[in-house]
C-alpha cells in the first residue's frame, strides 16, 4: 500500500455556505431609491412640463431618463460604494442602458412592450439576485436605471390619469 491510501479522508465535510437575505439599505439603496427618483420626476414632467413642449418630446419617461443621466455622478455618490473616480463607468452604465430605453420610448405602443412589460420582469429579476454580490458601476448603473425606467414609467402613469 502507499502512502496516500493511509492518509485517510483528504476532503473534510462540506459546509453549506450561510444564505442571508437582502437588508432594508440594500433594498432602499438599489430598488426603492431609483424607483422612487424615477416616479417624481416623471410624475412632475408630465403634470408641468409635458404640456410645454410643443411635440411631446421627450415624454416623461424619457425625460426622467435623461435626468437620472445628467445626475449621475450623485447617484453614483449617493448609491454605490465604488471610489468617486468610477463615476464613468457609471455613468456609461446609465447612457448605454438609458439610451435604448429613450428610443424603447419612441415605438409609441410597442414601447409597452419592451420597456415596460420585459423591463420589469427584468428589473424583478434583477433585483433578487444582484443585491448578493459587490457590483462594479456599470452594473450598479443598469441596475438602477432599470429601477429608474419602471418608476417612472409608473409616475407617468398615475398622473396622466389623476
Amino acid at each position: 500500500m502507499s502512502e496516500a491510501s493511509d492518509a485517510g479522508p483528504v476532503v473534510d465535510e462540506l459546509v453549506p455556505p450561510i444564505v442571508r437575505s437582502a437588508t432594508w439599505e440594500e433594498t432602499w439603496i438599489n430598488v426603492t431609491a431609483p424607483a422612487l427618483f424615477g416616479l417624481i420626476v416623471a410624475g412632475i414632467w408630465q403634470w408641468k412640463i409635458q404640456s410645454m413642449l410643443p411635440w411631446g418630446l421627450p415624454n416623461p419617461i424619457q425625460g426622467a431618463l435623461l435626468v437620472m443621466l445628467l445626475l449621475s455622478p450623485l447617484f453614483h455618490y449617493f448609491l454605490t460604494d465604488q471610489p468617486m473616480n468610477r463615476w464613468t463607468e457609471y455613468a456609461l452604465g446609465v447612457a448605454l442602458l438609458g439610451g435604448f430605453f429613450i428610443v424603447v420610448w419612441l415605438m409609441g405602443v410597442g414601447g409597452f412592450v419592451c420597456g415596460g412589460y420585459i423591463a420589469a420582469i427584468v428589473w424583478v429579476a434583477i433585483s433578487t439576485s444582484w443585491w448578493r454580490f459587490h457590483l462594479p458601476p456599470f452594473r450598479s448603473a443598469l441596475w438602477h436605471t432599470l429601477g429608474v425606467n419602471m418608476g417612472a414609467f409608473g409616475g407617468a402613469f398615475l398622473v396622466f390619469f389623476w
